[in-house]
């Protein structure tokens, strides 16, 4: 029997016929697609057109009887892409907080930096809501605040400049008590994301270490919460025969246009595979090419050829995805290789 892995709603069915003693193939819906555009140019598209369309695909490729990984792997996958989901609904948060202060009290994000994203400052408006209120307020209560948000880091004299700069802000004061107020609502809800985002990466470590998969924190610019993202994406290392595969399947891998004597100049990236696991991989190259001489050079290599930050970012990216099988399937630690590129006064 064959069917498509469309969304989470194939999940109860497969379970459902395997209990039942049925072979099942999985079918990405992706590779369907392909194959209607191939038998018609016709865009009928029901159920019964579906169901003979996979039945003849099936066939005409001969597959063979799928099976699911893993109920932990599966379960760290459910709770890394609920963390992505999480985490992008407190960018938006943040996003909806800044253009509030903006309003309120636009010299406090400088004042502090990182603006929404510094403790200090999402506690400072979170106590006082208002540059007139932080003006007024008591200094030691001031520093009572800014130290606590910053665990020491702030205290007198942070606290005596921030209320000098509230008495001088130019912020809006029309309304101001209604900005305010949704403002320490739009606070409080991304402390409790950053609480919930917090529980969720400490499940996913703990399951990052009993399938094994802690191993790939000793790759350079692998972390916990990207080592937790590419071995729930990735499930078992040895289903993919090479690093080729496992780049097509993240969607690293180069599209390529060629026609007769025509062939295209330019390569994009095909994208068509896990995006999960293909941000985790960017952003993890984006960090080995930082702090590994290794990748760091073979970065500076591409860029010295003139190529894109991103393209030579995603030349990295596969270099990465080699090393985390490698890694990952020998269980065994990360070495430093040396770097690619010849020393000075070698004569090379």
């Amino acid at each position: 029997m064959a069917m498509e892995s469309t969304g989470h709603y194939w999940l109860a069915l497969w379970e459902h016929l395997s209990a039942a003693g049925w072979g099942i193939v999985l079918i990405n819906p992706i590779q369907t697609d392909a194959f209607r555009k191939a038998e018609t140019i016709r865009k009928t598209k029901t159920d019964s057109v579906d169901a003979v369309l996979i039945a003849q695909f099936a066939r005409f490729r001969r597959l063979e009887a799928s099976s699911l990984s893993a109920e932990l792997v599966d379960g760290l996958r459910q709770i890394t892409r609920y963390r992505s989901h999480l985490v992008e609904e407190r960018s938006a948060l943040k996003n909806r907080a800044t253009a509030l202060a903006d309003r309120l009290f636009p010299e406090v994000a400088g004042f502090f930096g990182g603006g929404m994203g510094s403790a200090s400052c999402r506690a400072a408006l979170l106590e006082f809501g208002t540059p007139a209120a932080l003006g007024k307020a008591d200094v030691r209560r001031v520093e009572r605040v800014l130290r606590e948000a910053s665990r020491g880091r702030f205290g007198r004299e942070k606290a005596v400049e921030l209320k000098a700069l509230a008495k001088r802000s130019v912020g809006v004061t029309y309304a101001s008590e209604a900005y305010a107020f949704e403002l320490r609502r739009i606070i409080g809800l991304i402390g409790l994301l950053d609480d919930e985002v917090g529980a969720l990466d400490a499940e996913a470590a703990r399951m990052v270490e009993e399938i094994g998969a802690d191993v790939l924190e000793t790759i350079p610019g692998i972390g916990p919460v990207n080592a937790a993202v590419i071995a729930a994406e990735v499930g078992d290392p040895t289903r993919f025969a090479d690093a080729k595969k496992l780049i097509a399947f993240a969607g690293l891998d180069a599209s390529k246009v060629q026609s007769g004597a025509f062939e295209g100049a330019k390569a994009t990236m095909s994208k068509r595979g896990s995006s999960y696991l293909r941000y985790a991989l960017m952003m993890s190259a984006d960090a080995a090419r930082r702090c590994d001489p290794y990748f760091g050079d073979y970065y500076d290599s591409m860029i010295s050829r003139g190529k894109h930050h991103y393209v030579a970012l995603s030349g990295v990216a596969r270099k990465l995805a080699g090393t985390i099988l490698a890694v990952w399937r020998e269980n065994r630690p990360y070495e430093p290789r040396p770097s690619i590129q010849p020393e000075k006064g070698s004569g090379d």
